[in-house]
């Protein structure tokens, strides 16, 4: 299943995927979706991500990806700051809290878009005609199994070492080696997983596997760069 123009049965005219009424003859293409089901979409980028990708581009209020950006926002801000333990330890980092997060909301929200505004001009030059509203719910809902991460893995983390995730006198790994490993190891999966799912995302528009697999693998890159140098900056201005 391919996410393609939509061609009217009635008068032969292509639309865009998103529109539910034919633009040249307003006879009804499919049936409206009027607002994102949140949890009927995360229980599909699980079980059927290209028909999760479908639904997003069908709805016409992309609700919820305010609050999803914010959340990718705050786990970004947990992993740069664990990014920046080595050098800053426990009681090292100087910028209020709120500032820090001002600046990750800031830094996902830059990340997110570009990447959505790269896809809409490949994606327009394939003839598949997407909004940039469209692609970024899409990336912002393919960050789901990362947000499990935020949800369920970091209060483990939490409840395990305590404080101690962040201190560098001694390192995490030094006190709990094994249960440290693992989570670090969980984490990265679900990394690993969201890429994955922005890589379906793009072949579903009809490209190549290897061009969606060198786009991702670019995106990825530059995720991790951008949160890499951030965690040098952010928790000391």
């Amino acid at each position: 299943m391919l996410i393609e123009n939509s061609r009217c049965k009635k008068c032969n005219h292509v639309n865009p995927p998103y529109k539910y009424i034919c633009s040249e003859c307003k006879s009804y293409l499919r049936e409206r979706v009027v607002n994102i089901d949140l949890w009927n979409t995360i229980q599909l980028i699980i079980e059927d991500p290209v028909k999760a990708f479908t639904q997003i581009i069908f709805a016409e209020h992309k609700n919820f990806i305010i609050f999803i950006t914010f959340f990718i926002a705050l786990k970004n801000l947990l992993f740069a700051r664990f990014l920046s333990v080595p050098k800053l330890g426990l009681n090292g980092v100087e910028t209020y809290l709120i500032v820090s997060l001002f600046f990750a909301v800031l830094i996902t929200l830059i990340l997110i878009l570009f990447f959505s505004l790269l896809q809409k001009s490949i994606f327009s030059k394939k003839g598949v005609h997407l909004r940039v509203k469209d692609i970024y719910s899409i990336n912002s809902y393919c960050f789901i199994p990362y947000l499990f991460g935020l949800f369920l893995i970091f209060p483990v983390e939490l409840v395990v070492l305590g404080g101690d995730i962040f201190s560098n006198n001694p390192y995490p790994f030094d006190i709990k080696p094994l249960i440290t490993y693992i989570l670090i190891g969980i984490e990265f999966v679900v990394i690993l997983w969201s890429f994955y799912l922005i890589y379906r995302s793009i072949v579903t528009v009809n490209l190549s596997k290897i061009y969606s697999l060198f786009l991702t693998t670019a995106f990825l890159i530059v995720w991790f760069v951008t949160l890499y140098f951030s965690s040098k900056i952010i928790f000391t201005i």
